[in-house]
């Protein structure tokens, strides 16, 4: 929640607040560019793939609201959603570690 806010009052979306905030982090740290790129794809890579997730939970709550009833799609939703939340993970313990 509270990068979600961080990036709200700096206006940004949330996956480019967290590219640029490890950028940022990054160079300050003096650490090399090259683990910094391929993370800096890996999560914006994430941030695509938990927004069309979001968008597709959207639109299996609407049909579940609209006919009382879950969707026979929900539970591989929900699974792909586990997928990318254990690399989100994975990510962040590879950025704990550039950042120590």
């Amino acid at each position: 929640m509270e990068i979600c806010a961080a990036a709200q009052q700096a206006g940004a979306a949330y996956g480019t607040f967290i590219v640029h905030t490890l950028q940022a982090a990054t160079r300050q740290r003096g650490l090399g560019q090259q683990p910094t790129a391929e993370l800096c794809e890996e999560l914006r890579g994430i941030a695509r793939q938990l927004n069309r997730i979001g968008v597709n939970l959207n639109q299996l709550a609407r049909i579940a609201n609209a006919t009382g009833q879950l969707p026979c799609e929900l539970p591989a939703a929900l699974s792909y959603l586990e997928n990318v939340l254990r690399r989100v993970d994975a990510s962040s313990v590879e950025i704990g570690r550039l950042l120590r």
